[in-house]
């Protein structure tokens, strides 16, 4: 028995904090480099817009390294490395510290989501399974979970494959019964399909926490003749799989 949790946009808000990473690193351009933000920007989304149309299959996620490269490669008209390596370490260094202050923002509800998750590993397996780059998700992991919350980790780098392919969710379910098992994450595709084709009961999250605007209900949907759950936020989500194994509610 496991509960596979997807890691961005289903347990902390990780497009938010792009979106702040990439503003602190416009505000601090000419530490980097840069002869202003402006020039950040326009060198940015012009290299952004390069990569996706060369690999267009790829995940942009994994790409950023790569931007940076070309960032230099169009700045200087060379391939710069301690430049490339810089603007990769202040990436990490700000979203590292953008997880930080969300948790800060957050506090209340996800204290709520890792009192949620420490009583389900004592019940259940749980394994954050990932189409990312294992030192990405270390990093953010390092930040993110106190040391007591006990899971396992499956990246699609180590497996060959990403989300929804058999290859990663075999590993991912390796001694545990699918059946007995469930998957939560924001990707109606990679987690819910992938989860539904192994029969596991499956969560689609519309955001890692609450809305005072929202009601913690789940609703019924279907994806292709099968039937998962649509949740407003992770506690909700949580907390009923936790009621089902342990016939409480928190």
């Amino acid at each position: 028995m496991a509960v596979l949790l997807d890691l961005d946009n289903t347990v902390f808000d990780s497009i938010g904090i792009y979106e702040f990473t990439i503003r602190e690193m416009e505000k601090k351009a000419k530490g980097l480099g840069f002869s202003s933000s402006k020039e950040f920007k326009k060198a940015y989304d012009a290299v952004r817009v390069e990569v996706k149309k060369e690999l267009p299959n790829n995940p942009v996620n994994r790409l950023r390294i790569l931007y940076f490269k070309k960032m230099s490669e169009l700045l200087f008209g060379k391939l710069d490395p301690s430049f490339v390596l810089k603007l990769d370490s202040q990436y990490f260094g700000f979203f590292l510290q953008g997880i930080k202050d969300w948790k800060k923002k957050n506090a209340t509800e996800f204290k709520k989501i890792l009192s949620l998750l420490r009583a389900l590993q004592e019940v259940q397996d749980l394994v954050i399974i990932t189409n990312e780059s294992l030192r990405t998700q270390l990093l953010k992991l390092s930040v993110l979970f106190p040391k007591d919350i006990q899971y396992k980790l499956v990246t699609s780098e180590e497996c060959g494959a990403e989300k929804p392919s058999a290859l990663i969710f075999n590993k991912a379910l390796l001694g545990v019964d699918p059946k007995k098992s469930y998957i939560i994450g924001d990707s109606l595709k990679d987690d819910v399909g992938g989860g539904l084709s192994f029969g596991l009961e499956a969560f689609y999250l519309k955001s890692p926490i609450s809305s005072a605007k929202t009601k913690s209900v789940l609703e019924k949907k279907s994806l292709e003749g099968k039937e998962y759950w649509e949740s407003p936020d992770l506690s909700t989500a949580l907390n009923y799989i936790l009621s089902l194994e342990k016939g409480i509610v928190l």
